[in-house]
Parts: structure tokens; C-alpha cells; sequence
């Protein structure tokens, strides 16, 4: 602001000094005035400098580094949604191979986004532990700031309200699917994203959450819906083993009266999102 207030103010004390300079006769006085047009526009050139001076200091100072940490490989490509990061200052690796080499470097303020489902032993202890271990080597400890997995995003829910919308006529209800955890209580993310996006969907939709691996179980609350019809969205990463195995079936489905319809993972959902947006 005073960089700002000082160059405002030379370029009206040039501009003063140029009328006052047009109307005068006397020579003398008409040196003086031109004179300080010029120690006017060297104020404001010095005030320019001076502003950006200080603009590239704050940069230095607000500068950081973006580390996306997928639980695999399968996931590296996925970004947390809603977050601007400069391409260039943006690393990327996965729980099981976390190279030092490509890790960001330890002279600014690093945001780790965990790009897992479910917050616990794996994307906090486990994690913050293969990190310390990866930056062992370096002089300086970097400052990591641990951002929430990205199950906890706001944006799962609104992206699977809008593919589900037009899949929900005839009384269709929704079955989200999670893995279990070996805490001793359910991870808050999957409650958590059905309570999001219960609000979005139409009133009076029947939803219900299960898990695998742990209680309640998913083909247990598959049966106890009252539609006829079921969409099964899993709450999982990737498509891999879990989608393959561990999910209730279509046939699971049929020896209680049900028709299922198996979607897209729940990330799979940001990405239909975008592409329909576009």
C-alpha cells in the first residue's frame, strides 16, 4: 500500500508540475518545474521497483510444495479435487514405493494429500513413518502439513449425486460399500460421505451403508432394502481385488428378491464428473 500511495502520488505531482510548467514564462522557474516532473517519475519508477520487491519476497514466503501419496500405484494419477496446484511444484508417489529422490525438497512448507479412501494406520502412522524414513538423508527436516484423505472430500458426494440422479426412477435405492477396518470402530469417511450425499438426493431415496471385512455387513443390509432395485456404488479407490471379490453380486441380489446394478468406484465418479462438465 505504500509502494502504491507513493507512485499515485509522484504520478500526480508529474502531472501537476507538466501544467504548471505550460503556463509559465520564466525560464528559471520552467527548469525547476521540469526538474521535478523528472524526480517525480523517478519516485514512481523507484516505488514500482520497491513493490515488486516486496510481492517476490511474499511469494518466497507463501511458497509450497503439493505431495499426492496414493495408497498404490493404481491410484497416482488421481489429484485431490477442488485444489489448485502448480504443475511444477506438484510430486507424486505411493505408499509402498515412496522414492526420496522424486520427494519435494525440504526448503518450504509441504502439503501431503493422502489419496486414500479411509483415514487410519495406513494414511497417518504408516505413512508419516515411510516419509521420516524417506527424508532421513537430508540436512533439514521438511514441514509436512497432512491434509484429510481424500474420502473425506465434499466432492465424492456431489459427484455421485450427479451420476446418480438420473439413475434413481422407479424407486431405486443406493447401497454404498466400504472397506472394513481392523480398528475398533468403523473409519468416519464412509458415514461421513453418506450423509453428504443423502442431502443432495431426491427426498425420501432409500440409502444405506455396508461394509466388508467388517460390521454391518454389505450383503446383510443389501437384504434388508425395501426397493426392488439397487444401485451399488463402491467406496473404494480403484477397481482391483476388493470390486472383484468382495462385493455383493447380482446374484446375491436375486436370492432376495433384488435387481443390482453395479457403478463405477466412487473416484471414477469425479472423473465422469469433469468429463461431463466439459
Amino acid at each position: 500500500m505504500l509502494c502504491g500511495g507513493v507512485f499515485a502520488a509522484a504520478i500526480v505531482g508529474a502531472v501537476v508540475c507538466g501544467a504548471l510548467l505550460h503556463e509559465t514564462q520564466d525560464t528559471a522557474r520552467a527548469e525547476h518545474l521540469l526538474r521535478l516532473i523528472y524526480l517525480h517519475f523517478f519516485l514512481a519508477q523507484i516505488s514500482l521497483l520497491a513493490a515488486g520487491f516486496f510481492v517476490h519476497r511474499a511469494h518466497r514466503r507463501w511458497r509450497r510444495y503439493y505431495l499426492i501419496v496414493s495408497y498404490n500405484e493404481k491410484g497416482m494419477q488421481l489429484n485431490p479435487p477442488g485444489v489448485v496446484m502448480p504443475r511444477q511444484r506438484v510430486c507424486r508417489c505411493h505408499l509402498h514405493h515412496i522414492d526420496p529422490d522424486l520427494l519435494p525438497p525440504a526448503d518450504a512448507p509441504i502439503l501431503v494429500y493422502p489419496m486414500f479412501m479411509l483415514s487410519g494406520k495406513s494414511s497417518g502412522e504408516k505413512l508419516e513413518q515411510r516419509l521420516r524414513q524417506a527424508y532421513a538423508g537430508y540436512s533439514r527436516q521438511p514441514r509436512l502439513f497432512y491434509q484429510p484423505v481424500l474420502g473425506a472430500s465434499p466432492w465424492l458426494a456431489q459427484a455421485a449425486a450427479q451420476f446418480l440422479s438420473p439413475l434413481l426412477v422407479s424407486g431405486a435405492g443406493v447401497l454404498v460399500v466400504a472397506h472394513g477396518s481392523n480398528l475398533s470402530e468403523p473409519p468416519p469417511e464412509p458415514a461421513l460421505f453418506c450423509r453428504r450425499l443423502r442431502k443432495l438426493l431426491p427426498a425420501g431415496t432409500e440409502l444405506v451403508l455396508g461394509y466388508f471385512n467388517q460390521q454391518p455387513d454389505a450383503k446383510d443390509m443389501l437384504r434388508g432394502m425395501t426397493c426392488s432395485r439397487v444401485l451399488l456404488l463402491p467406496f473404494l479407490l480403484t477397481e482391483g481385488v476388493h470390486t472383484a471379490r468382495d462385493l455383493p453380486t447380482p446374484e446375491d441380489a436375486a436370492a432376495c428378491g433384488k435387481t443390482l446394478q453395479r457403478l463405477p468406484v466412487a473416484t471414477a465418479l469425479l472423473h465422469l464428473s469433469d468429463t461431463d462438465n466439459t
